[in-house]
């Protein structure tokens, strides 16, 4: 008897000493202190059975730890637990997805999916593995680097380029002190706006008279925009009100738009007409969406969505329009991603944006990523990110840069060369019958415009091109018309006319141009990512990609010349009658015929003088 009640004394023990070790490790969870959370968690788990609370709790220490193979393994015991919930299966399939096991990923998405079919995430959460197993084989030209001068513990955010300096927002107050102010305020989201030039951080002080936080300074268009937030002083702390944008110190709010609703992340386009912003206000298609405003005289005109190609039942913030206007970079995590928020771009064409195409690592990574400008378009800018481990603590900003293709000078410079660095520089390709430039070649312009503004010794030479359809009048006056936009298209960058020398060519019936690459189509449905099922249809026998086309993606084999691909269609024909067919691409675009559409074209060397 004495034996059965020293053994009940014990049990009851060791159970006050787990619940006090659960108890503790909460308090130290709550309190950022991870690390010496997970130790009580571990030791509190340790037993065959453990309490789900504190599995569940031991996984989130792991994953604010960024220890994501401990956390798998904790997940796995999640799951095999009694009591396991079904919103657990998404974290695990976080977990999964970050580990790169994408397909038990997708498993775990599509039971959350089955258990939570109106959350738009199982779904999101399954095309992004599928997308990512097709960008892990992509090779980036871009790189990222860290900005130790201005990154603290603390938040930096919302870089901004204005007349060659850096303007930031951050809460640190070490950057106060080291201009010799200080606060009065105490509430750690209290922001101030900085600039950084030549290596140094200065305080930037701003025409407000109201106690305000400073989001973001974003000066544009000869306009001063600001994101503030008012602060009132209570025995209980400082308080903050929701966002505000001003414009010139007027506050910017659209016409005809219901109270009580966030605006914020402003952008100026359109030299100073339009405004792009982000606001959860009725009527869009999620949390926080993209809208833009119109400037008529003086007034601001009523909110317009950017659309169901931009927004998505998910957040989308931090709008960032290219100078041209033809490019829309935001961040989201309604579209498929690495996680969390991702920063993708858009163009417009004929008024609509395009479907957003994700940057990719390393603009992107498995934290949050996001408020990306440029300082040299197309080939340098910062952006916003929480990513381990390179982040100080908070959110830091990031600079990053676009492999820039060498050029090969040659040693006499009296003798005319041509540009061949980077060939698919070369080419601007036109709709039937139409002499505007596609914003799909906008940004080939604007690396060639770089490249002459850094080397006042290049020319550029111009030839257009029309295909053999339509009459010799009509292709007379094409050839001419599509030569004329893109010399505009120079000179209003600010390249002298007298750099450029225009020639309109006659109609071209080429079939091979340097640079275009055939291949040979398999298959061309809606949707992406469909690859496995048209290498099973070819049983393996060919390795298939896909590009967008139109309405659809189409998935083709083979990378060549036209005569090659030719060969490997009949090939495929022969062995699988799939139908295949010879199809060309420049750039990731493919053309919608192999014949007639690589001749509407101008093309566009450089040369020394």
């Amino acid at each position: 008897m004495m034996r059965l009640i020293l053994f009940s004394v014990l049990i009851f023990s060791f159970s006050i000493n787990l619940f006090s070790q659960s108890a503790n490790a909460i308090e130290l969870m709550n309190k950022g202190n991870y690390s010496e959370a997970a130790v009580l968690f571990e030791k509190a788990t340790s037993g065959s059975l453990p309490e789900y609370a504190d599995l569940t709790n031991l996984a989130y220490c792991y994953i604010m730890l960024h220890d994501f193979i401990k956390a798998e393994a904790t997940y796995e015991r999640v799951m095999q637990h009694s009591k396991k919930e079904n919103i657990q299966r998404f974290y695990f399939g976080e977990v999964l997805r970050i580990n790169e096991k994408y397909a038990q990923a997708k498993e775990q998405y599509n039971l959350y999916k089955t258990a939570f079919p109106d959350d738009f995430k199982g779904d999101q959460r399954i095309r992004s593995c599928d997308s990512l197993v097709v960008w892990n084989k992509y090779n980036s030209k871009y790189s990222t680097g860290k900005i130790p001068a201005i990154n603290t513990t603390s938040d930096e955010m919302f870089p901004w380029m204005s007349g060659g300096v850096l303007h930031f927002s951050s809460n640190s107050r070490t950057f106060l002190t080291a201009a010799g102010e200080t606060s009065k305020y105490t509430d750690a989201q209290i922001f101030n706006i900085f600039s950084f030039s030549s290596g140094l951080v200065k305080h930037k002080k701003l025409p407000v008279t109201d106690s305000s936080s400073f989001t973001a300074y974003v000066p544009a268009y000869g306009k001063e925009i600001l994101l503030t937030k008012k602060i009132k002083i209570t025995p209980a702390g400082d308080e903050l009100s929701p966002s505000i944008i001003s414009i010139d110190q007027k506050h910017f709010v659209p016409a005809e738009t219901p109270t009580g609703y966030v605006f914020s992340h402003p952008c100026l386009s359109n030299n100073g007409s339009r405004i792009y912003f982000v606001s959860d206000m009725p009527g869009g298609f999620g949390g926080t969406d993209i809208y833009y405003s119109d400037l008529t005289g003086a007034t601001w005109g009523t909110a317009v969505n950017a659309g169901s190609a931009i927004n998505t039942p998910g957040d989308e913030m931090f709008p960032y329009v290219t100078a041209h206007d033809s490019l829309l970079y935001f961040s989201s995590d309604g579209h498929p991603g690495y996680g969390n928020l991702d920063i993708f771009v858009s163009r417009i064409n004929n008024g609509k944006w395009s479907n957003p195409v994700n940057m990719k690592s390393p603009i992107n990574s498995i934290g949050n990523d996001f408020s990306i400008v440029y300082s040299d378009y197309p080939w340098e800018g910062y952006l916003v990110s929480n990513r381990y481990p390179d982040s100080k603590g908070g959110n830091d900003i990031f600079s990053f840069n676009l492999e820039k293709p060498v050029i090969a000078i040659p040693a006499d410079t009296t003798k005319p060369f041509v540009y061949n660095a980077d060939p698919s520089l070369l080419y601007a390709f036109f709709e039937t019958g139409s002499s505007t430039i596609d914003p799909e070649y906008t940004g080939t312009m604007d690396s060639l415009i770089g490249l002459m503004k850094k080397y006042d010794y290049l020319n550029l030479s111009l030839i257009s091109f029309a295909d053999v359809r339509g009459s010799e009048k009509i292709n007379t006056q094409l050839v001419t018309d599509r030569l004329n936009a893109v010399t505009e298209y120079f000179t209003t960058a600010g390249i002298s006319a007298s750099r450029i020398v225009g020639k309109p060519g006659t109609t071209s019936s080429d079939r091979e141009l340097a640079n275009l690459t055939f291949h040979a189509q398999i298959g061309y449905v809606a949707k992406e990512n469909q690859e496995d099922y048209f290498e099973w249809r070819t049983y393996n026998k060919y390795d298939v990609a896909s590009l967008k086309k139109g309405n659809g993606y189409s998935y083709f084999t083979g990378n060549g010349s036209l005569k090659e691909m030719q060969s490997l269609a009949r090939e495929i024909n022969t062995r699988f009658n799939l139908g295949a067919f010879v199809i060309v691409s420049y750039r990731n675009r493919v053309f919608d015929d192999t014949v007639f559409a690589p001749n509407r074209r101008v093309e566009m060397k450089l040369y020394n003088k």
